[in-house]
């Protein structure tokens, strides 16, 4: 029984990522996102990363594997920043990835001469952990920080952010750090310490509940920043716009907003609103940003909470709350509930119970 459990546990995480890899690859053909191709070459790097491991616990671990096993490890991470980049970026630098993935090359390089020479990988052993160490600190704040002012953007170019917000990749990526770190501290004592050992259980299923969450949540993730950027010419710099200028355009875009509806418009963007006052979506965004101290999207969702609090006050009986917040121009009951507790503090239920 303890040897069929840890035949199981060991192998977990390389026959996830191998779903994942042979899904997202087949799913390229039907997706025109140009981030998901890295995901895919992440999942792969992920696989044979995986793979190398359930070797090593399952059986005689050769050199090429061994060698495999150094080049995945030092290229799973800067694979993943080029994915975040993909998404964050309009363009990808070729010369940046170069960088990028410059250790990995490099060690494979080198273990490429160690195995022609008949020399055991082995001896590369320290070197891969301490380069794995250093090139990860880098790229995890990177991506962080690239996921934080793209997701910043998108709250102020649209008021529906489903599917486009990148909050749940980034939750996910900052619970991978000190997993990563975990298991780096946990390949300083060495993988023999869970070998033919039921305490393999606990870091098998840490680390395919994680890649399961980032291939879920990069799955649905179809939206890219070269999306927002096709169709939408450079926008020049809103800071020379002054106080009273700006008072101006925020009254402008309230009557706007308020006389037309706007709100209730499902997927509504900045650069409609812009296109209405024929303006820059910049100068709404900065003055919207600047004035109120919100998002677009927090703006409008404001005057969509105010329409429900009016559709509960006349306690049509033929409404439910879900119907509610469809009417008031949201687009799930997820979302209502969602915005409407973040501005009332309540969810719509106990804000009907309140009254």
């Amino acid at each position: 029984m303890n040897q069929t459990l840890y035949s199981i546990f060991s192998t977990l995480p390389f026959c996830l990522c191998l779903l994942w890899w042979v899904f997202l690859l087949f799913r390229r053909r039907a997706v025109s996102s140009p981030a998901h191709p890295f995901l895919s070459m992440f999942a792969f790097a992920c696989t044979l990363l995986y793979f190398c491991h359930a070797v090593f616990f399952n059986g005689e671990e050769f050199p090429p594997v061994r060698a495999l096993y150094y080049i995945c490890n030092l290229a799973v991470y800067p694979l993943f920043w080029i994915y975040v980049r993909v998404l964050t970026e309009p363009e990808l630098p070729r010369k940046r990835v170069l960088w990028v993935l410059a250790p990995s090359a490099l060690a494979a390089v080198v273990l490429a001469v160690v195995l022609a020479c008949g020399a055991s990988p082995e001896r590369l052993d320290l070197p891969v952990r301490l380069v794995f160490l250093a090139e990860m600190i880098p790229v995890c704040v990177s991506a962080a920080r690239r996921l934080t002012a793209f997701d910043r953007k998108v709250q102020n170019f649209y008021v529906d952010t489903e599917h486009k917000s990148l909050r749940d990749l980034r939750s996910l990526f900052f619970l991978l750090i000190p997993v990563s770190v975990l298991s780096a501290l946990g390949s300083a004592v060495g993988r023999a310490f869970f070998t033919d050992s039921l305490r393999i259980i606990f870091p098998s299923l840490l680390f395919s509940a994680l890649l399961f969450g980032i291939f879920y949540v990069g799955y649905l993730l179809e939206y890219t920043a070269a999306e927002m950027a096709a169709g939408t010419a450079p926008a020049p710099a809103a800071d020379a716009v002054d106080e009273r200028a700006q008072q101006a355009l925020l009254e402008r875009v309230r009557e706007l907003v308020e006389s037309q509806k706007m709100y209730l418009t499902p997927g509504l963007k900045i650069t409609d609103v812009a296109e209405a006052l024929d303006t820059n979506r910049t100068y709404i965004s900065s003055c919207i940003n600047r004035q109120t101290g919100m998002s677009f999207s927090d703006y409008i969702n404001g005057f969509r909470v105010r329409h429900a609090k009016e559709l509960m006050r006349e306690k049509d009986p033929r409404l439910s709350v879900t119907q509610i917040g469809i009417r008031s121009g949201f687009s799930g009951d997820t979302t209502f509930f969602r915005n409407f507790k973040k501005a009332t503090g309540q969810t719509p239920s106990e804000w009907i119970s309140s009254q």
